[in-house]
């Protein structure tokens, strides 16, 4: 049984602690104790923590919880008590959260928003998939800036052309033969040796996550049945939700992955916005890649498209077919079951590639 709530709240080199009994008195309050690990060494089965989100909540929530203690993890931002709160300093922080805790832990009448933790494998691929996408956006930047620089120069190049010049084995030679000054060349040069790195180090980052992955190798070869989603995708997808048992609906689930448009009602009106951008990012942008491959996984999913294309455009309709790609999942993972139109030869196909990668990353590792 709880017999102590502790109201942490947490900063960079310091921590202010207010702790309550089980009659909700306050025991003990230090205004700041410095190394936090040493705290958590006095915690055990009886106690129960709480605490705002922010970097590193879910490293001491692990050490928390290794020592047997119960830890929640809120979000300050829908804890109103400290939101809307008048007086806000660090003492009557850690104190309203410690008594919103007892109220909580034991009378049961007070909810806490508490913040969802995935498990340590879950962490680690978005962590990656963080990496993932920060290197897509200097590619980009790297793209637009060539092309800018090349622009400037009147240098329009075919869709041949620009693959050539993005090409580490023919993109010094082609840049050679332009047209261009010598500051521009030595920018367009510098830049596309740069976009190479990132290029390489991509690659090898998603092997990484392949590797990152593996504990979810049954999920994956299940997702991947369908024509479209890849190894990758499924992965971001996975890391995107975690447990997916703690989705009721799959509309929660699509407005947890930012698939679902936020919507104002007044009266008899009624109007669809945009989709909601503080959201899980990883999943849409990958799918979006997929799609015309998708779109043919089977009759249903290409005449769902066709049908929503010709009401709605074709970009609401590539966003309807991602909710349902997206719910599609979701019921594989719950039942356990393949897509009922999978492509064998592809499927294999993915599945080898998938192990191959696998395996050429532990050897990797080994010989390191």
């Amino acid at each position: 049984m709880i017999q102590r709530v502790h109201g942490i709240d947490r900063h960079k080199r310091s921590a202010t602690i207010s702790v309550l009994d089980r009659n909700g008195t306050e025991i003990k309050f230090v205004q700041s104790w410095g190394d936090l690990n040493t705290y958590i060494e006095t915690l055990g089965p009886e106690d129960a923590v709480v605490f705002e989100t922010g970097l590193g909540s879910f490293y001491w929530a692990d050490k928390i919880e290794e020592k047997g203690a119960l830890c929640f993890i809120i979000n300050p931002y829908k804890f109103r008590i400290i939101k809307d709160s008048w007086n806000k300093t660090d003492k009557q922080d850690s104190r309203n959260m410690a008594k919103a805790l007892w109220v909580h832990m034991v009378t049961g009448e007070f909810g806490l928003p508490v913040v969802y933790k995935p498990k340590r494998e879950v962490r680690e691929l978005r962590r990656l998939f963080s990496v993932y996408a920060s290197l897509n956006k200097h590619l980009v930047m790297l793209k637009n800036s060539v092309q800018s620089i090349l622009t400037e120069n009147g240098i329009v190049l075919s869709t041949v052309n620009k693959k050539l010049l993005l090409s580490e084995k023919t993109g010094l030679s082609l840049l050679e033969k332009l047209d261009i000054s010598e500051a521009s060349r030595i920018s367009v040069r510098i830049s596309l040796e740069i976009l190479w790195k990132v290029q390489e180090q991509k690659e090898q980052l998603v092997k990484e996550i392949f590797y990152a992955g593996k504990p979810f190798e049954k999920e994956i070869k299940l997702l991947i049945s369908i024509r479209g989603i890849t190894p990758l995708s499924a992965l971001a997808f996975l890391s995107d939700i975690g447990d997916v048992r703690r989705f009721k609906t799959t509309r929660k689930m699509n407005a947890y992955l930012g698939l679902v448009p936020r919507l104002k009602e007044s009266g008899d009106m009624s109007r669809a916005g945009h989709i909601n951008r503080a959201s899980r990012k990883t999943t849409r942008p990958l799918l979006t890649q997929s799609l015309v491959q998708a779109m043919f996984a089977s009759p249903y999913l290409n005449s769902y498209y066709e049908n929503v294309k010709g009401r709605r455009g074709a970009g609401r309709g590539r966003s309807a077919l991602i909710r349902k790609l997206c719910g599609i999942m979701r019921r594989m993972l719950l039942t356990g079951e393949q897509f009922r139109e999978v492509d064998s030869n592809l499927y294999n196909k993915k599945v080898r590639q998938f192990n191959q990668t696998i395996k050429l990353v532990e050897q990797e590792k080994k010989s390191a």
